[in-house]
């Protein structure tokens, strides 16, 4: 459960510029918010594909993540440094809750999320 700043993606406004540039641009609106930390970041389809990328720049900024909650996600690579905090999966796609459930993430019911982000 969130103690933080919860951080939605989609929510954020990037600066303009190139598409295979987003990771970056998203990572310099989120320091231009300059949110509290331990930060719980939310992410939507094709954005949780760039966690491995914002976390890397959430650690350089000295920003604990407390978790990640992927909805509907195209999952992202783990890899060494990612996930370097809980993740919680929320979906309703059997195969993506199968590979959570194999990497070990917890699943939060899509109708739960609201309480579960509340409950800090």
């Amino acid at each position: 459960m969130p103690t933080g700043t919860v951080l939605v993606l989609q929510d954020i406004d990037p600066v303009p510029g190139p598409a295979d540039a987003l990771a970056a641009r998203l990572c310099a609106a989120i320091n231009a918010l300059h949110p509290q930390a331990p930060l719980t970041i939310v992410a939507h389809d094709g954005l949780a594909a760039l966690l491995p990328s914002i976390a890397l720049s959430q650690r350089s900024s000295h920003r604990t993540v407390e978790a990640y909650v992927l909805v509907d996600p195209d999952l992202p690579p783990v890899t060494d440094s990612w996930p370097d905090a809980p993740v919680v999966m929320v979906s309703d796609d059997e195969w993506l809750l199968t590979q959570a459930r194999l990497r070990g993430w917890d699943l939060v019911e899509r109708a739960d999320l609201p309480a579960w982000l509340a409950d800090s």
